[in-house]
């Protein structure tokens, strides 16, 4: 699989929430909790262990930019991140902001139900692209 058609499961066309030289940061389909995104590297690579020194180095800039807008527009408490790998054996992370209380936004009211634990991947169903666009779009918005 190559990456470009790995990173098309995520819809990148219309789900970029921010693009950096090395990686991508896509919505989730899956709003386990609101906010809730894949980062994924922009080239094939199947394992940590063989990313750049400069895809490296990137990365943790990428995560306090994450970090910050989720809780700047979110109230984030904390992430979970998950390298699973097992099915896209492509280098990304699922990554999950954590609230310790529902979030009104959107219409709609946002549960972490997993909270203080490890968030599980596998719950909830796929929002539509609507509820989806609003997210990606005030996650965009500047402060």
């Amino acid at each position: 699989m190559s990456n470009l058609e790995f990173l098309s499961k995520f819809k990148p066309d219309i789900n970029t929430i921010k693009e950096f030289e090395h990686w991508i940061v896509c919505i989730r389909a899956k709003q386990v909790t609101i906010g809730a995104a894949i980062i994924a590297l922009k080239r094939e690579c199947p394992s940590i262990g063989e990313m750049t020194e400069e895809e490296a180095l990137e990365y943790p800039k990428v995560i306090k930019w994450y970090e910050d807008l989720c809780t700047d527009k979110f109230g984030a408490l904390s992430f979970n991140y998950m390298a699973v790998m097992m099915k896209d054996r492509i280098v990304h992370y699922h990554a999950f902001p954590r609230y310790d209380k529902d979030i009104e936004m959107f219409d709609l009211t946002w549960k972490d139900a997993d909270w203080p634990y490890v968030v599980n991947i596998r719950v909830g169903d796929p929002y539509n692209q609507e509820i989806l666009d609003k997210v990606i779009k005030y996650m965009q918005e500047e402060k």
